[in-house]
């Protein structure tokens, strides 16, 4: 079998109040084992508090638009493949757009191949209007130049794995987004959310959706091995 090599760089978009650090080792292990130059878009906690509006989203997307950029022209490329984390997998499917939004037209499919998102809250009963937006509006995998890869993850919520925050929030979690408490997921978002349809869908047992939820989540070394191995790079 021949194996694809692909040098684009990365982009990462983090998750609501989530800071650049907590990625580095997602980015490590990208940098040093698979090769590829990782870029982690450096999103405050300010900007994610303004991310009720369609400024604050603006405001983010612009961060995305300049890390691209400089990205591009550091590595001398065309392309540059997205992962987003959480909410930021779900911005990202709009940065993809060429129409306006806001004012702003950003086009991200112009220039990117893959977008890997890793626990993001696609589709859900009750969503964020912007959030809801998105998913009426660029459905599933819309954008067919697009390779779509969605990554979720599952846990027991009573297990050793998870943190207290999980055990406590984890049902009012699902039932908020999906509809059913007793939904499978990553302590946070429910596979049925996470998984985009029509994307190459990838479920990893054991694990929670960030940091603070348990002992693995998705951009912990171990984690990013399994995800990024199964990957139908295009």
């Amino acid at each position: 079998m021949i194996i694809k090599k692909i040098n684009n760089p990365i982009i990462i978009l983090g998750g609501f109040l989530i800071t650049k650090e907590a990625y580095d080792e997602a980015k490590n292990i990208i940098e040093n084992v698979f090769k590829r130059k990782v870029y982690v878009v450096d999103v405050t906690r300010k900007d994610w508090f303004k991310s009720n509006s369609e400024k604050g989203w603006v405001d983010i997307l612009n961060k995305v638009r300049d890390t691209v950029n400089f990205a591009l022209k550091e590595n001398k490329s065309r392309k540059i493949d997205f992962i987003g984390h959480s909410s930021g997998g779900v911005m990202l499917r709009l940065y993809l757009s060429e129409e306006p939004f806001n004012n702003e037209i950003f086009n991200g499919k112009s220039h990117t191949k893959n977008l890997i998102t890793l626990g993001s809250p696609h589709q859900a009963v009750k969503a964020t209007a912007l959030r809801k937006f998105v998913d009426e509006k660029y459905p599933g995998n819309f954008f067919k130049n697009i390779n779509y890869v969605t990554v979720g993850g599952e846990v027991e919520i009573k297990s050793k794995q998870t943190s207290l925050i999980t055990k406590i929030i984890a049902k009012g979690s699902y039932k908020s987004i999906s509809g059913d408490k007793n939904s499978i997921g990553d302590g946070l978002v429910p596979l049925s959310s996470s998984l985009l349809k029509g994307s190459q869908k990838i479920i990893l047992p054991e694990t929670v959706h960030g940091g603070i939820f348990g002992k693995n989540w998705y951009c912990t070394s171990s984690k990013v091995r399994q995800w990024w191995k199964q990957v139908h790079w295009k």
